[in-house]
């Protein structure tokens, strides 16, 4: 997805539209409250939902095709580009399915 609105953005560059990819990772939102779940990883991972809005539309008027909300998860994608897929896609896995609330 986020390929794609890359491509997208550039394509309607000076058009007037606007297209951006928000990537917000785990964000606190009355979710998984209501749908009767537990929030799984270490609560460092969990951003705020203020924190994302806000850190979003602040890319989208610097026009930034791909926004990533914390500090955290910026570290990640710039490490990401180092490590091999495979790494990366095991590291994923790792909060998974587990409940560390």
């Amino acid at each position: 997805m986020t390929s794609f609105s890359d491509g997208l953005a550039s394509a309607l560059r000076g058009s007037g539209v606007r297209v951006m990819a928000l990537c917000p990772g785990f964000t606190h939102t009355e979710f998984h409250e209501r749908a009767g779940l537990s929030k799984s990883g270490p609560k460092l991972i969990w951003l705020d939902a203020d924190v994302v809005v806000r850190e979003a539309l602040a890319d989208l008027r610097r026009g930034k095709a791909i926004s990533v909300p914390g500090a955290l998860y910026k570290f990640a994608v710039a490490l990401g580009k180092f490590l091999p897929r495979g790494l990366i896609r095991r590291l994923g896995g790792l909060f998974a399915g587990r409940d560390r609330t």
